[in-house]
């Protein structure tokens, strides 16, 4: 993994079995609507076949599915000790579900900490094989670009705000 390398964010199919406990106690209190209910209920989108393909071909520096732990546990852990994220929360797609559950009085931070928040995996690739990466996915679930790696000490550099 090198500095300058590209962090691709995969659109999630809903909360990926995470923060449903957390979930559920705002659902004592609130009411959903059937189309929240039946996103809160999709289930979760398995990579496999996808990453196993890119694999194939020497695509991928660094894999993170986005499970417990959210974005940020996730994304720190596949990143080498020298190499930082530059994580620009802007650039995130969240899902309806995830805007819900903001909008319950949750904070930023539990939000990232808790749940994937409509990124349901992420690939470091070099710029010039973002295309290749792409190819490989369905619009459902096309990769976008959400960070950059840099040399840093610090692993995870996050800025702006998700536009919920």
């Amino acid at each position: 993994m090198l500095e300058g390398e590209i962090l691709l964010g995969f659109p999630s199919s809903g909360g990926h079995s995470n923060g449903y406990s957390f979930v559920r106690s705002i659902l004592k209190n609130k009411k959903i609507t059937k189309k929240l209910r039946e996103e809160l209920l999709t289930p979760t989108k398995i990579y496999t076949k996808e990453i196993l393909n890119l694999t194939k071909k020497n695509l991928i520096h660094s894999a993170a599915h986005i499970t417990g732990g959210g974005l940020v546990d996730n994304l720190t852990r596949s990143i080498p000790e020298h190499l930082c994220l530059n994580l620009d929360l802007s650039q995130i797609k969240p899902r309806n579900i995830f805007k819900w559950i903001k909008s319950n009085n949750v904070s930023d931070a539990e939000m990232l900490k808790t749940f994937n928040c409509g990124v349901g995996f992420c690939l470091i690739v070099k710029k010039n094989n973002i295309n290749k990466v792409k190819k490989k996915f369905s619009k459902d679930y096309m990769p976008y670009e959400i960070s950059y790696v840099s040399e840093n000490k610090k692993k995870l550099n996050i800025y702006n705000k998700i536009k919920w």
